[in-house]
């Protein structure tokens, strides 16, 4: 669903900090694009395929997406949000020869930036914008490739605590009772995040929760307790819990 116009500099605070007082407020003129809207539930990315060749995608203003991509019945899932940079409708043939089934899933009400031709031209007064922009590519297949080691650890509880306390370096909360991640995990939704069955999934969730390392909210929010894994040891949220 469309909608109204946003700045993209007013949208993504790390965008505006590219930009000096000065460009700030000219760049917050020029830099106005489309907004599109999408409500929870299946996504068709078919419908948001537009006529610009050269469109780029859509920048994430707010909201929570997942993307399936299932091969030969086997299937994975990618979570997407405020920040990122996308072309949902776009199949890189070049780049592998393996078919796969790719389903999106609107997790949260999203807010799309369109990062169309006309826009990307009104912004080249600001190279340094491109580059951000380019950045969240490089910043999305980084994240898959730590996604994809942790996927890679025997023991389902590893890659479980792995990949809640990966989330939480970009979702988590710093909270009383510990870091929260505020996001819809579900046993199901977990069990094709890491690779695992479902009911695998349930049993070492109860052992880790028996550990006292993670919780679960009311509200359906994952609450970690203690320290990172060693392996996350550098961790951001590290220090806050100290």
């Amino acid at each position: 669903m469309s909608g109204s116009t946003i700045s993209i500099v007013d949208a993504d605070p790390d965008l505006a900090e590219q930009l000096d007082d000065g460009q700030l407020e000219r760049a917050r003129h020029e830099a106005l694009t489309r907004v599109q809207r999408l409500s929870p539930g299946e996504w068709d990315v078919a419908n948001a395929l537009e006529p610009d060749v050269h469109h780029r995608g859509f920048l994430i203003v707010e909201g929570l997406l997942s993307r399936e991509v299932d091969v030969l019945g086997r299937h994975c899932i990618e979570l997407i949000g405020p920040c990122d940079v996308m072309r949902p409708w776009s199949w890189d043939d070049a780049g592998s020869h393996v078919r796969a089934e790719v389903g999106w899933e609107v997790l949260e009400p999203t807010k799309l930036a369109v990062l169309d031709h006309a826009l990307v031209t009104r912004i080249n007064p600001w190279p340094q914008l491109g580059v951000e922009l380019f950045n969240r590519g490089t910043r999305r297949a980084h994240h898959l490739a730590v996604a994809l080691a942790i996927a890679h650890h025997n023991r389902v509880e590893d890659r479980l605590l792995l990949t809640l306390w990966h989330l939480a370096e970009r979702w988590g909360k710093v909270t009383p009772d510990g870091i929260l991640l505020p996001l819809p995990l579900s046993h199901e939704r977990l069990a094709s995040i890491v690779g695992a069955h479902r009911p695998s999934v349930t049993t070492a969730m109860g052992a880790l929760a028996k550990a006292g390392k993670v919780s679960r909210r009311d509200d359906g929010g994952w609450l970690l307790h203690g320290d990172p894994p060693e392996k996350l040891r550098h961790h951001k949220l590290a220090a806050a819990l100290t």
